[in-house]
């Protein structure tokens, strides 16, 4: 939902029209920066994340590793909840105060996360299919609007260099491996790993093409460019049947409760990968616990503007801080798997046979 809120590939190489070939090239990027975690996820099948750094890296380090994992979800949930706090503080609700903007979103989304990772797959397969068929009808209206020389000069501005920068900018920014890293843990298991990425960054690819094409097309880049919820403002210009106005409200109907959504999922791994390290403390009080953080958090002045909004969210940021938690470290963890092969599998075939003992002695207690 970070990229449907305010589109950051607007915002980067070659900061022109062509910005839709920078989105199409980033999809290389995105797979070679993600082969790392998914190598990991494949080969460590079964295990938690805590588990996965444990016995990689022993347990000092590995803990070290799932903090810094906690740090990454806090801050996306933070970042992501201001971000889209923000666009309706500006657009929609500018006399609420944000206190009461941040205590209406952040209840549901603790709800959900202690509910946990069940429910919020439940949720996305009702959720996910509305945002994907709004993306459609909203294209489809818009097309007796849209302007096909908005894209022109079509590659003519940007150089090689240009498009493959932007690219690698847009491709570090992509933090969702990490959701899948966690959610893995709880994957059937006949389900593909491979089959489920592929499939998954293909759709996200192809829908934000068309949100990126539409918004191009309707607004042309200078406007788009500038606005702080582009996709939004392309939205407004749309009439169904040449009678129906407003009908941007289909778009806030599927964008609120898909980033409630997202900000729970962030919540949840937060919590899920607290609770295994300190079992304790159960995830529904890291959940709540968590939760007032970013309450504090977001209402920091400071914190809480539209600045320092545009700075987290530029390429100054947010590409650097995910490209080392997500492609760096596992990285890192994979030349040591390979240093330390033997070892590391017997760890693993231990972890595997201890997980699938605690099972097995859960599912033979009575209900």
């Amino acid at each position: 939902m970070f990229p449907y809120t305010f589109m950051p590939v607007l915002n980067t190489y070659p900061y022109n029209q062509d910005v839709w070939a920078v989105l199409v090239v980033s999809l290389f990027y995105i797979v070679i920066f993600n082969l790392p975690l998914l190598f990991i996820m494949i080969k460590f099948r079964g295990l938690t994340i805590n588990e996965i750094f444990d016995t990689i890296s022993g347990s000092a380090v590995g803990k070290a590793l799932s903090i810094i994992y906690v740090l990454l979800f806090l801050m996306c949930y933070s970042a992501c909840l201001m971000v889209a706090l923000q666009f309706v503080s500006i657009t929609l609700m500018p006399s609420t105060p944000m206190w009461a903007l941040l205590f209406v979103a952040i209840i549901p989304i603790t709800y959900i996360a202690i509910k946990g990772a069940g429910v919020i797959g439940r949720l996305a397969t009702f959720i996910v299919p509305l945002i994907l068929i709004t993306i459609i009808v909203f294209a489809l209206a818009g097309i007796k609007m849209m302007e096909f020389d908005n894209l022109k000069p079509i590659l003519a501005d940007s150089s090689f260099l240009d498009i493959n920068l932007g690219a690698m900018y847009t491709a570090a920014r992509f933090s969702e491996i990490s959701i899948f890293l966690v959610f893995s843990y709880f994957l059937r298991k006949d389900a593909d790993i491979k089959k489920n990425y592929f499939l998954s960054v293909a759709v996200f690819a192809v829908f934000i093409l068309i949100m990126v094409l539409s918004t191009l097309l309707v607004l042309g880049y200078d406007i788009a460019s500038i606005c702080y919820n582009p996709y939004y403002i392309f939205t407004r210009q749309v009439q169904l049947y040449e009678s129906l106005e407003k009908v941007q409200a289909l778009n806030l109907f599927v964008w609120f409760p898909g980033t409630l959504l997202k900000l729970s999922i962030y919540c949840f791994m937060a919590a899920f990968v607290l609770n295994r390290m300190f079992k304790k403390v159960s995830r529904k009080k890291f959940a709540i616990g968590l939760s007032a953080l970013v309450y504090i958090i977001c209402s920091i002045k400071i914190i809480n503007n539209t600045e320092f909004l545009q700075y987290i969210g530029s390429d100054r940021f947010f590409p650097y801080v995910i490209f080392a938690i997500c492609f760096v470290i596992p990285l890192i963890l994979v030349a040591i798997y390979f240093m330390r092969k033997k070892k590391i599998n017997e760890k693993l075939t231990l972890a595997l046979k201890k997980n699938n003992d605690e099972q097995n002695s859960e599912a033979s207690l009575p209900s």
